[in-house]
């Protein structure tokens, strides 16, 4: 007797103490509902769900477009037969409109021949400045405007114009990193929105041309580097307006951080 109550006694302590650790176990579940481990589990069981709404869905939109695709077979081939009357005349017509001129992904013709909305001259600009935080020095020398270009012949006939830019440029010693093409911007409402230049595209043309197109400068290389650099804006101006800005920086290492730095000046009209 002593001994089967004891057993009592134990099995009941046992059941206690496994409802008490389930009871813990629940309990540390609910808890990262905080950080999204419950709702985890809960988008997972309701995605399960979803897929077998979608699934039903999709079985019924299969049934429903193979109905659909058995009406369409039969009004196509009523349709084609009305067609096939006509169908050797467009296809004569669209074949004898003359193909002048075919479009690269690049906006240029097939054309070998330059294009120019204008004749292409050379204007002088003057302009030097520099940075008093990284200590460049730039110039800017001048500008080809009307620039003969095939590679750009689409946008000059839309209205554009190719525009040439002659800067020369003494690196500062002061700090290390490079000075891009990208902070010379043009344009072409007043300053309002300004683009970057498209160089890249016309550095066969500018170089057989005798513009050498503008690479960027390591300053740690120091001399003095000259180049042009090639805008092509959409509509052509009397006069464009160029933006130079190097943007605010923090000196590795340290906490010491350098201000942004602007200039603005004018490419002038022929």
């Amino acid at each position: 007797m002593k001994r089967m109550k004891r057993a009592t006694f134990t099995a009941a302590a046992v059941l206690s103490c496994t409802l008490a650790f389930s009871g813990c176990s629940l309990i540390g579940q609910v808890v990262p509902d905080q950080d999204g481990t419950a709702g985890e589990q809960a988008n997972a069981d309701g995605q399960d769900q979803g897929n077998q709404d979608q699934n039903g869905q999709e079985q019924g939109d299969q049934n429903s477009q193979e109905s659909s695709a058995d009406q369409n077979g039969q009004q196509s081939n009523g349709d084609q037969n009305g067609q096939d009357q006509t169908g050797g005349q467009d296809s004569s017509s669209d074949q004898s409109a003359p193909n002048t001129s075919s479009s690269s992904a690049d906006g240029s013709t097939g054309s070998d021949s330059g294009s120019s909305s204008g004749s292409q001259g050379q204007v002088s600009i003057g302009e030097s400045f520099e940075d008093p935080e990284m200590q460049d020095k730039i110039e800017v020398l001048s500008a080809v405007r009307n620039f003969d270009s095939s590679k750009k012949a689409t946008a000059i006939e839309l209205g554009g114009e190719v525009v040439l830019l002659e800067v020369k440029i003494t690196p500062g010693q002061k700090y290390s990193g490079l000075i891009q093409s990208g902070a010379l911007k043009i344009s072409e409402d007043g300053g309002a929105d300004y683009r970057y230049d498209q160089t890249d595209g016309l550095e066969a043309e500018m170089r057989a041309a005798g513009f050498e197109p503008f690479e960027d400068i390591k300053r740690r290389d120091g001399g003095t580097h000259t180049g042009w650099l090639a805008y092509v804006p959409n509509e052509k101006q009397d006069t464009y307006t160029i933006r130079y800005e190097r943007g605010p920086g923090k000196v590795m290492g340290t906490d010491e951080k350098v201000p942004e730095f602007t200039k603005t000046f004018d490419i002038p009209a022929l």
